[in-house]
């Protein structure tokens, strides 16, 4: 039990410590490519993300699959983990009759990525800065691609509020260690070994069969006298 302990505490030492960030309203989440940061979709407000680094201006942070930044002081740090951290229940689905749409790469919808039938994946992260337009991730024939839907020919359902509640922290195990545990009786005077198993069986049987063979001599022994 004490290693367990041990264990235990090697692990927290060792594993990283991660700080999350509570979402108050919505704010953007932020790509940088090493000049300008460009907002690529709204975060939901009541989630979390989970902080990197923390910059000037900007802080380097998670958010389910992407790592990004959103403006220093758009969130704040929580001393707990909590129990739902990002928003996955929005939902994209073209709507009846509409065979296909596009994804784009930006969100002026100009850029064709590629169409989007209804047997494709979509996976919301998402409001676009811009009005109607909506950051998904699409996973189709030609593999995983990001980019912006607009609202024509699709039915969105946004994330409800998250219910914000910590991990309840571990118990640990009870020490154990002081109890004394009595042998079961078929362990009380140890387990035999075979040779003395054998020689045990042998000093038993020997005795036994001298003893029929006695008592069967005796019985065909002729006696005297012809009594």
């Amino acid at each position: 039990m004490k290693f367990l302990l041990l264990l235990q505490t090697v692990l927290a030492v060792a594993l990283p410590n991660v700080t999350y960030a509570y979402i108050p309203e919505p704010v953007g989440f932020y790509a940088f490519d090493g000049v300008d940061y460009t907002c690529l979709f709204i975060l939901p407000k009541t989630y979390f993300v989970a902080v990197e680094d923390e910059g000037n201006d900007y802080t380097a942070v998670t958010y389910l699959d992407m790592s990004g930044y959103v403006k220093r002081g758009d969130v704040e740090k929580v001393d707990y983990e909590p129990v739902t951290k990002y928003a996955t229940s929005g939902k994209v689905a073209l709507k009846s009759g509409i065979a296909s749409i596009y994804l784009y790469a930006d969100e002026n919808c100009t850029n064709v990525l590629t169409p989007v039938s209804s047997t494709d994946s979509l996976f919301l992260y998402g409001k676009a800065a811009t009005a109607g337009v909506y950051y998904c991730r699409l996973k189709g024939a030609n593999g995983t691609l990001r980019g912006y839907i607009g609202s024509e020919g699709v039915t969105v359902t946004l994330p409800e509020e998250n219910d914000v509640q910590a991990v309840a922290p571990e118990e640990p195990p009870p020490d154990n260690d002081d109890i004394i545990v009595p042998p079961k009786e078929d362990d009380a005077y140890g387990t035999l070994s075979l040779p003395v198993e054998i020689i045990l069986v042998v000093s038993l049987a020997v005795p036994a069969f001298l003893l029929v063979f006695i008592l069967t001599r005796s019985k065909d022994k002729p006696k005297k006298d012809g009594k």
